[in-house]
């Protein structure tokens, strides 16, 4: 049992000291923090009781207070990835439960500490009443979260595959939390050590979960020198990162000045549509120095042009499916990935797995 705590505590800190140095942070990661930090919290929790409390009934039946705050953050995430403007603190109230639940629990440990007897009548109730709750906000949540995401995240789809995968994980912990309720009538079938052990074992595996989707899917790794494939031309291109060879002579507020210039042209005039389009075009089309936009995308958005130009891309394809399938227009892939600036099916094929990480295909099939 406290090796796969001690295994949990270990990823969950990893993943938060990756997400907190890593340069390709979202809006909703700080909630995603706080849920791994939640989760290093309640194992470390749960680690000191099995290794310093020698009482059996405490180490069977104190349930962590901390488990109501997973649900919450979960949502909250999901509303934040679904809408940028959203601000988490204004649904403080989800965490009354969070707030209740640790007074009940220090209130029992203080209980159990003080009496000079052996009564767990009181430990008894905490432990029904609050694994019940547990259950019932880890149902809502993943429930509201599942919704949010198959409703709003359809354009941003390893977010969506994320916050599904997450409250997958939430609701098999809720189902494992069943035999609690049932056990007395089950003449110690199931052992609640087992039940906490498989639990311990899940949020360990949610961890990984979380650093694999926000550190490693849809991010390739920035090096001093690499090779970029531009999917639209399929040409193999090496490119430099001198953000990390010197520092750039334009400051900051230059370079967030160019990204806001070349969003607007690219939003408004459909730059990317031009499946021949280059740093020299781009540059002559905005009228903006095609060195500092090279150094604004490395140093400021920390891209390549070409991935910077064909995310642009697939993120236009994915919004024309949404257009077409409300409008119940059948999808032809082809004529999609040319109007997208593609010169081939295959490449958009490739380049909408690389950045979504599914095929157009299967996209098509989840809006259904």
């Amino acid at each position: 049992m406290q090796y796969i705590i001690a295994i949990g505590i270990f990823q969950a800190m990893i993943v938060i000291a990756l997400l907190l140095k890593s340069r390709l942070q979202s809006s909703g990661d700080g909630l995603l923090i706080l849920l791994l930090s939640c989760i290093a919290a309640h194992l470390a929790i749960k680690f000191f009781i099995f290794s310093s409390v020698d009482d059996v009934q405490v180490r069977h039946q104190m349930n962590t207070f901390i488990g109501f705050c997973y649900g919450p953050l979960l949502y909250l995430y999901a509303l934040k990835a679904s809408h940028s403007e959203f601000i988490p603190a204004s649904r403080w109230y989800f965490f009354l439960p969070f707030i209740l639940g640790a007074i009940a629990y220090f209130t029992v440990g203080g209980v159990l500490f003080l009496s000079k007897s052996s009564d767990y009548r009181l430990l008894a109730w905490y432990n029904e009443v609050s694994t019940f709750a547990l259950l019932a906000s880890e149902l809502c949540f993943a429930f509201l979260a599942l919704r949010v995401a198959r409703r709003h995240l359809t354009g941003k789809l390893k977010e969506r595959k994320m916050v599904e995968r997450i409250a997958a994980c939430f609701l098999l912990i809720a189902v494992l939390s069943i035999p609690f309720f049932v056990s007395p009538y089950l003449n110690g079938f199931v052992h609640p050590l087992l039940i906490r052990s498989i639990v311990y074992a899940i949020l360990t595996l949610l961890c990984i979960m979380i650093g694999y989707y926000r550190l490693f899917i849809g991010h390739p790794q920035e090096l001093n020198s690499f090779v970029v494939k531009d999917f639209s031309t399929d040409k193999l291109l090496v490119t430099k990162d001198n953000s990390l060879q010197r520092k750039s002579p334009l400051t900051a507020e230059k370079q967030q000045e160019i990204w806001e210039s070349l969003e607007n042209h690219l939003r408004d005039h459909k730059l990317f549509a031009d499946s021949e389009l280059n740093l020299d075009k781009l540059a002559q089309a905005t009228g903006i120095n095609k060195y500092h936009i090279s150094e604004t995308l490395n140093t400021y958005a920390k891209k390549s042009f070409y991935q910077y130009i064909n995310e642009y891309r697939i993120q236009y394809a994915i919004s024309q499916m949404q257009i077409l399938h409300r409008k119940e227009i059948p999808v032809n892939v082809l004529s999609l990935a040319y109007d997208a600036g593609f010169r081939a099916k295959s490449s958009f094929n490739r380049y909408f797995k690389d950045i979504t990480g599914f095929t157009p295909t299967e996209h098509l099939k989840s809006l259904q």
